[in-house]
């Protein structure tokens, strides 16, 4: 044969050409899933953050001195079911008190992280009595 007529790519030139694509693409998809995870991570803590805001809310609006204790409740907030822990602790002032209201999901799914299960959101704030 002549070599003018042979015009194609050698076996070895394919194959490596394989190999940088399944490089590239295993790259790509890797980084795909971990923005995923990262977006569904936002997305659990926004909620869980919203939640945690409008429970704050609910006892400013009850207009009432909030009682010391820890209250738990299960809560559906898009789509999902959330534990909702409200304690309430006593303050070195008397007129005050202190509220921590952890959220955290009820059934955990494929896309939280053992830390994200573990931690949950956390908000403290404070309430006066006036």
């Amino acid at each position: 044969m002549d070599s003018s007529t042979n015009r194609g790519f050698t076996l070895l030139e394919v194959m490596i050409a394989l190999i940088i694509f399944a490089i590239c693409a295993t790259t790509l998809i890797q980084q795909s899933g971990r923005s995923l995870r990262q977006a569904s991570f936002l997305e659990s803590r926004t909620l869980a953050n919203w939640i945690a805001e409008n429970e704050l809310d609910q006892l400013r609006l009850e207009q009432q001195f909030p009682a010391v204790g820890k209250t738990s409740r299960l809560l559906v907030f898009g789509l999902r079911q959330w534990n909702v822990i409200r304690d309430i602790s006593k303050t070195a002032h008397p007129d005050l008190r202190r509220v921590v209201i952890h959220v955290q999901r009820a059934k955990p799914d494929k896309t939280q992280s053992s830390q994200e299960m573990s931690e949950g959101y956390r908000l403290t704030s404070f309430l006066g009595r006036y």
